[in-house]
């Protein structure tokens, strides 16, 4: 598995061809995510299921007023959410469709998550989290996020459910990208509910596996991994990765797990992982890399905006490759590889091995 270099910063000021428009697309931002979220609350994608539709018929269903739903439909069009028709009605555009509930590739609860108040009201307080270095989720709420997610059950089964949506997106591309031939026993660590492992048994007909979350993020697993046809070549068991995991995988993934965590807490989850893993076994983290310095212009702004996430709610970060090593050699590990792996969420494989 080769690594991808990080490459360097460019020293001249990249040129604009329309400065104004950025500004504009900028601080017009949050108008996006809350016309998507009324879309949500009217039931707009799941009602335009079977084709178009029009606003009379749609203000009737949602007890909507008729010419303010036309102009929401309208601006939805603007966005390539809806597109309107040649007498007037309204119909989904491809991507629209992936707001559908039960959509090929939804990605419903993803989009569900982001637009929920546990995700956007934190951004409210990015300016104190700039000034002190620290979440303001728990002032915010009363509580850090992962006891938000406890004393809410449908959050974090909307939280489940989102990483499944982003696991389907991403699972094909890395079973094509990553040789998991090698191995007997895949351990998908904070695997949700199996969406991921399914993929990965799926693609590899001779792979075992174990999904390990905590008891609320495995409840419904097994069914799932039952429904899906490898129901006997996979278990699931609830733990809590802060303090031990499974033993039994020659390969250990943790997709979208270790990016939530400070260094401190992400180096003991990957210390527990080096407790159990064989002396031949690999570690496979399938998160965001991001450059040690931004060179594109415009770059690519998903993993700096998740970064900011991660520091307005929880502990986390995204990180470099740099910043990689040595959280993997702090927990006993040697980087043996990196690389980007083609998709929606602009992952990348990272290999580790057990250090010499």
């Amino acid at each position: 598995m080769s690594e991808t270099p990080a490459p360097r910063a460019a020293t001249s000021r990249p040129e604009q061809s329309d400065p104004v428009s950025v500004i504009f697309r900028l601080v017009w931002g949050y108008t996006t995510s809350a016309i998507t979220h009324t879309a949500f609350e009217l039931g707009l994608p799941d009602l335009l299921e079977n084709g178009p539709r029009s606003a009379d018929e749609l203000a009737e269903e949602t007890r909507a007023h008729r010419a303010s739903l036309h102009r929401l439909l309208r601006a939805m069009s603007a966005l390539g959410i809806t597109h309107e028709t040649e007498n007037g009605d309204f119909a989904l555009t491809e991507a629209g469709t992936l707001l559908q509930t039960k959509a090929a590739g939804s990605m419903d609860a993803m989009a569900r998550l982001l637009v929920h108040e546990s995700m956007w009201r934190p951004w409210q307080g990015l300016t104190e989290s700039v000034r002190t270095g620290e979440p303001v989720f728990e002032g915010q709420f009363g509580m850090d996020y992962w006891a938000y997610m406890k004393q809410h059950p449908e959050v974090s089964s909307l939280f489940n459910a989102a990483m499944g949506n982003a696991s389907q997106a991403v699972g094909t591309a890395v079973s094509a990208a990553y040789d998991f031939t090698r191995f007997r026993t895949v351990v998908d660590v904070g695997g949700g509910n199996g969406t991921l492992l399914t993929t990965l048994l799926q693609a590899t007909p001779e792979l075992r596996g174990i999904v390990f979350d905590s008891p609320s993020g495995v409840a419904q697993t097994e069914d799932r991994l039952v429904a899906a046809g490898v129901g006997d070549r996979c278990e699931a068991k609830a733990g809590n990765f802060l303090e031990a995991l499974p033993e039994g995988g020659d390969l250990y993934v943790f997709k979208s797990v270790i990016h939530d965590w400070d260094d401190e807490r992400a180096t003991t989850i990957l210390r527990n992982c080096r407790r159990v893993l064989p002396a031949e076994g690999r570690v496979l983290i399938i998160e965001p890399v991001i450059p040690e310095a931004v060179t594109v212009f415009p770059a690519d702004p998903f993993p700096y905006l998740n970064d900011l996430n991660m520091m307005v709610s929880l502990r986390g970060k995204e990180r470099t490759q740099s910043e990689y090593e040595a959280l993997l050699a702090a927990a006993g590990f040697r980087l043996q590889g990196i690389r980007p792996v083609s998709g929606p969420e602009r992952v990348f494989l990272i290999e580790a091995v057990p250090a010499s």
